[in-house]
């Protein structure tokens, strides 16, 4: 049977209407009970439509009592309860309005009836809320809440819970209305309440833990992070200690670690991560426990634990398969676990098993797109454009710019939807699409493609931070497929616009961005390098140097320094200066300074690379003295690179001498380390070559029957990777032999060099 409202002490404090002792109206007071129980009767079987009449008939009855203010206050209530039942707000506010009014006269004269005045007030804001007038709301839950205040002050034990009560509906008005701020003052109100009350009795604990969770998401919401942490570890911790809060506990868990991730705070977001899946787990609760471990492995990559975080994933995945298998309504689940799987496992570069995991998320994503169950456009493009990241990272070209033509398509339907929201994922579509065109040998479509994307971020207004970062990346991309297609003047103006992004950028937010300006400052470099204009990239090589210096990327700077040393060389300027800093500053300077040597034979200046080349023999031989195991590799690659520039130079026979101990070198490793006999056969032929430049053509034979040998061997185990290497090496031992007057052989093995160069797929002239 339904109860007439209590006050806080649990003792009756309104009678029901009939129920009043009064004067007169006997037979009146006797007719509104009957009814009453009536009422009650009809709520109890459910039947709202005979309870809405009835209750309708108490309250006439009652405004015939008019002396009796309590009992018409009292109908309008139960009348307003069924009203509100029934869903018919406008009629429910007006008899609302009215039982506050009636309260209002009540406690004016009475103040035991201040409670009802209360609650009266709470019921309109309710209403209110429902009609959508949270500002009228607001103004009767201020008014009931300075009631319950006064109430408790002077009773504490019977109407605390009600002013908690009221604070809570305060704090819901406010976040109606969109006032953060005040919603935070109403909640940090009632955690003063609760802590207040807690000291005297223990079982405040779990209000106490609700105010300070509810606490912490406004203050999460208005930007506090810290704030909201403090109260979000302090509810948990609460809970910890109230019964049957495993759920409550799983879920600030949850959001707790989510915080904490966003904050860049890794180890405690994985912790509040990992004990929201253990809660869940113990709880026995799939559907939550799958996001929690999703979450938590997001939360395990950032902290740099991705073996971990695979784990974590595929377990998510493996419960959202479950799910999925009873009820498909689980699909975009699984997809999302799926589709960050495969992310992980690239980042371990498994990038079959990023592939596997792609496509079964691509699948889902189809399915649920072409049936129209909800808009996942979005992450149908998102998921074919990793998925084509993983096919490029295999050498698949052709099958990543697949993926990236549906992706494409999805992008320009959502863009042309929505242009702001998905203005920038268009354009990071037809930058990895310029980067496919490229490795698939298409150079004009891929400058095209990188000239769409940063138009695309041309077009976006305003521009804010974010959308610069996107022009710059596609300037910057523009430049790079402007050069790879022979345009080195476009190529310049698009890398020196994304500088001046970089730089708008990195003066914002340095951290951010001062990288990607070296990186940028690098390339603008090389545009001018590729057009000899070695003046204008000097200085932003300095610049980029100095920025990488300050940022302590000791990697980066010895690119940079290594091609400054490249640029100084080209301007025959003095290069000691920077020969030092490479020196202190590279991982590997014989490698930094051999392939430093080879890029000035590659732009003709054989003098400097010859310096630098003996610079890295001397650095091996170096090394060697210190660790006798050092591999001998480099030191032959180096060495093979000086007698080039030597022979060059038209010092031959300091090239034979260079090119010979190479020789010695990668024949003392290849026994034990046998992928350096092509590297061999090379060194073998250019010695040759060397000798016979020199007129020592019969110690040149000898070394050219050796490659042959090497490249019979090779093409006999791997036929289409070294047939034409063996194809050339006989023609080169036919020639010499030829040179030395043996016609007979020579014309045997020029015969065998041509029908194996028939044999080639993109045979050329016989030799």
């Amino acid at each position: 049977m339904r109860k007439t409202p209590m006050n806080p002490a649990g003792n009756d404090v309104h009678p029901r209407p009939g129920e009043q002792a009064g004067d007169g109206g006997e037979q009146e007071h006797g007719q509104i009970t009957g009814l009453t129980r009536l009422l009650e009767l009809q709520r109890e079987a459910g039947d709202r439509e005979a309870a809405l009449a009835t209750a309708r008939q108490v309250l006439e009855r009652a405004r015939r009592l008019s002396a009796h203010r309590l009992t018409v206050a009292t109908a309008l209530r139960e009348l307003r309860e069924e009203l509100v039942t029934g869903e018919l707000w406008d009629e429910a506010r007006e008899v609302a309005v009215e039982t506050v009014q009636a309260y209002a006269a009540l406690s004016a004269e009475d103040p035991g009836q201040r409670f009802w005045h209360a609650l009266a007030l709470d019921e309109v804001a309710g209403i209110d809320l429902k009609l959508g007038e949270p500002a009228g709301a607001l103004q009767a839950v201020l008014t009931s809440t300075g009631m319950y205040r006064a109430l408790a002050g002077e009773d504490p034990a019977f109407y605390r819970p009600e002013l908690l009560r009221s604070l809570h509906n305060l704090r819901h008005v406010h976040r109606e209305l969109g006032r953060l701020g005040d919603a935070t003052g109403a909640m940090r109100q009632a955690v003063d309440l609760c802590r207040a009350t807690r000291d005297d009795d223990p079982g405040w604990t779990p209000k106490l833990a609700r105010a300070l969770d509810c606490l912490g998401r406004d203050l999460e919401e208005s930007g506090q992070t810290e704030a909201a942490v403090a109260a979000m570890k302090e509810s948990v911790a609460l809970y910890g200690d109230c019964p049957d809060s495993e759920e409550t506990r799983a879920d600030i868990h949850e959001r707790l670690g989510i915080v904490l991730n966003a904050m860049d705070r890794n180890a405690e977001a994985v912790e509040a991560a990992a004990a929201s899946a253990a809660l869940l787990r113990e709880i026995g609760d799939p559907t939550r426990l799958a996001t929690a471990l999703h979450n938590l492995g997001i939360c395990l990559q950032n902290a740099g634990r991705t073996v971990e975080a695979v784990e974590a994933v595929r377990e998510a995945a493996e419960v959202f398969q479950r799910l999925y298998d009873e009820d498909p309504g689980w699909a975009a689940g699984l997809a999302g676990a799926l589709g960050y799987l495969g992310l992980l496992r690239e980042a371990r570069e498994q990038f079959e098993r990023a592939v596997t995991s792609g496509e079964r998320a691509v699948s889902l994503l189809e399915r649920l797109h072409a049936a129209g169950e909800g808009d996942h456009g979005h992450e149908l493009a998102q998921a074919l454009h990793h998925l084509g990241r993983y096919h490029e990272r295999l050498e698949r070209p052709e099958r990543a710019f697949a993926c990236l033509e549906r992706a494409l398509a999805l992008y320009g339907e959502l863009a042309q939807r929505a242009p702001e929201r998905f203005r920038s994922g268009l354009a990071g579509a037809w930058v990895a699409q310029s980067v496919y065109l490229a490795l698939l040998g298409r150079p004009g479509e891929a400058v095209t493609a990188a000239q769409l994307a940063a138009d695309l971020y041309g077009g976006a207004a305003p521009a804010g931070a974010e959308q610069r970062a996107g022009m710059a990346e596609a300037l910057s991309h523009l430049g790079d497929r402007a050069a790879n297609a022979g345009h080195p003047e476009r190529a310049v103006r698009a890398t020196a616009r994304s500088v001046e992004l970089y730089e708008d950028l990195a003066a914002l937010d340095p951290d951010r961005y001062l990288g990607r300006l070296a990186d940028e400052l690098d390339s603008l470099a090389v545009r001018h390098c590729d057009q000899e204009d070695h003046e204008k990239a000097l200085p932003l090589l300095e610049r980029a140097a100095a920025t990488w210096e300050d940022l302590g990327h000791d990697g980066k700077l010895a690119v940079t320094l290594r091609r400054q040393l490249l640029v100084l060389s080209c301007l025959h300027r003095d290069t000691e200066a920077v020969t030092d800093r490479l020196l202190e500053t590279a991982d590997d300077p014989v490698d930094a300074f051999t392939t430093l040597g080879e890029q000035l034979i590659g732009v003709q200046h054989r003098e400097a690379a010859l310096e630098h080349l003996i610079r890295a023999a001397t650095l091996w031989e170096i090394v060697a003295m210190r660790q006798p195991d050092a591999p001998p590799a480099p030191y032959a690659r180096a060495l093979s690179l000086m007698a080039t520039c030597l022979d060059d130079l038209l010092r031959l026979d300091e090239a034979v001498a260079a090119q010979r101990k190479a020789v010695e070198i990668l024949t003392s490793v290849v026994g034990e380390e046998p992928e350096h006999l092509p590297l061999l056969s090379w060194a073998l032929g250019e010695l040759a070559d060397y000798l016979r430049q020199t007129g020592r053509s019969d110690e040149a034979l000898g070394h050219r029957r050796r490659a042959v040998e090497i490249d019979s061997g090779l093409a006999a185990r791997d036929p289409a990777l070294h047939r034409r290497s063996l194809a050339g090496s006989l023609t080169d031992l036919g020639h010499l032999l030829a040179d030395l007057g043996d016609q007979a052989e020579a014309d045997g093995v020029l015969a065998r060099a041509r029908l194996l160069s028939a044999t080639l797929p993109e045979a050329g002239q016989a030799p």
